[in-house]
Order: structure tokens, then C-alpha cells, then sequence
């Protein structure tokens, strides 16, 4: 019986040890850990025409929509003598990303 208790106190200490980074395993499963968990999300997500004013809003000017896909959208927009390709999030109003495509004009 003691043997047994010890054996448990033994394991119950080594699962409190952390693990070295390479050890420790990951399922690629994430629940609000993630940055775009933290921004709130819209009661609704925007129209083309929202769309377009809150990129202009930042802005840019001559602004193109592609497809929407999944709350993102890319927009292509000018800011600044630079056309930017913009990964938009219409339903937290936010940009994910943006990449400068070419020189404007």
C-alpha cells in the first residue's frame, strides 16, 4: 500500500515537470490563442459598399474587390504611389496583411 502511494506521488510530481520545447507535443488544435481571436467580430459582417468606405477610410484610393471568401476578402487598393494587394477581414473590419504589388501609374 505504501509502495503504491509513493508510486503515485512519484508520477503526480514527474507531470508536474515541464517538458523541454521539443518534447512537448502540439495537435495543431487552437482555441483563442490565436492573434485574430482577440479582435472582436461585427454583429454583422460589411457589404461591398462598407467594404470599400473602411479601406478608404485607411487611406487608399481606386479600390477593386476580389471574391469574398470565409469573412476575407482581397482588395486590391492605391496608397501613397503604390498599389497594394489587402488581405481584408470584413467582419472585424481589420487588415490581415497587405503586400505592395507594383509602383502605381
Amino acid at each position: 500500500m505504501v509502495k503504491k502511494i509513493i508510486a503515485a506521488a512519484m508520477l503526480s510530481a514527474l507531470a508536474l515537470v515541464p517538458m523541454p520545447a521539443s518534447a512537448q507535443v502540439s495537435f495543431g488544435f487552437h482555441f483563442g490563442d490565436e492573434p485574430r481571436d482577440f479582435y472582436p467580430q461585427l454583429p454583422m459582417c460589411l457589404s461591398d459598399h462598407q467594404i470599400r468606405e473602411a479601406i478608404a477610410r485607411r487611406g487608399y484610393t481606386n479600390i477593386s474587390l476580389n471574391v469574398a471568401n470565409e469573412k476575407r476578402i482581397q482588395v486590391r487598393a492605391t496608397q501613397d504611389g503604390w498599389v497594394y494587394l489587402i488581405d481584408f477581414d470584413f467582419c472585424a473590419d481589420r487588415i490581415r496583411g497587405q503586400k505592395a504589388l507594383r509602383p502605381a501609374g
